[in-house]
C-alpha cells in the first residue's frame, strides 16, 4: 500500500503518519523521497489482503489524516481506479532523520 505526498508540508506529514502509524501498530513502512524533495513516498508492507480491504484500510488513514492536515497526498492501490491508474512512480532515495 502507498501513500504519497507532494507539498510543502513534507516534514510535518512523515511525523504525522508515523505518530498514526504507532496508534495504529503499523510498524512495516518504508519512508523515500521521489524525484523532487517535496514528494515522499510511503509504503507500508501488508500480508496478502484483497484490493477491498487495501482501499479500505488506506483510506482509514487518509480520514485520520485529513483531520491534522490539508489533503495533499494520494493513496494506491484504489479500488475505483483501473489496474493500469494503481501505479507508482519508483522512489528516488530512503528517507534519513
Amino acid at each position: 500500500m502507498l501513500l504519497e505526498y507532494d507539498g510543502d508540508e513534507y516534514i510535518r506529514f512523515i511525523y504525522l503518519v508515523k505518530s498514526l502509524f504507532t496508534s495504529l501498530n503499523i510498524k512495516n513502512y518504508q519512508i523515500y523521497h521521489g524525484k523532487k524533495e517535496k514528494k515522499i513516498q510511503i509504503f507500508i508492507q501488508t500480508d496478502d489482503i484483497s484490493l477491498t480491504e487495501a482501499s479500505k484500510q488506506l483510506e482509514d488513514i487518509s480520514n485520520t489524516l485529513t483531520t491534522k492536515m490539508t489533503k495533499r497526498w494520494k493513496l494506491l492501490p484504489q479500488k475505483n481506479l483501473p489496474d493500469e491508474y494503481n501505479i507508482a512512480t519508483l522512489p528516488y532515495a530512503k528517507w534519513h532523520q
